[in-house]
């Protein structure tokens, strides 16, 4: 019996080993697909939107929430966990076009910039259910 002990403790510790690092990976793994609120500082102060996303492989499609409605996301790429697209707004006559770059984490949770006219800033997003 205490001949196996060792190959019985070594056995455990990589089962374990392996449930925990597919735990930790499953927030990457499951992509970025579903409904999400962003949370950025804008001009005019703290903003939050909905947005929601859907990942097929390397392209991303979906929407997001404006004070105008809802505005579809354009050239959606993802490549592991990273993403980016790209949302147009129209006031008047002209056109805005958002570049936003981010990256979903290990704790599910997404951390990324936003390129506009009037420089960069920093967005974060957490899935919602719903």
């Amino acid at each position: 019996m205490t001949k196996r002990l060792p190959l019985l403790l070594g056995a455990l510790l990589a089962v374990t080993s392996s449930v925990v690092a597919a735990q930790e990976g499953g927030a990457a793994k499951a992509g970025v697909t579903g409904n999400w609120e962003i949370s950025l500082q804008g001009p005019q102060g703290a903003m939050t939107r909905k947005a929601e996303f859907k990942q097929d492989g390397a392209t991303l499609t979906g929407r997001i929430e404006t004070r105008g409605g809802w505005a579809d996301i354009k050239e959606g790429k993802v490549s592991g966990s990273d993403f980016s697209f790209v949302m147009e707004m129209t006031r008047g006559d002209q056109t805005y076009r958002q570049e936003y770059k981010g990256t979903l984490k290990e704790d599910g949770t997404i951390a990324g910039t936003i390129t506009t006219p009037r420089g960069e800033m920093p967005w974060t997003a957490k899935r919602v259910t719903g």
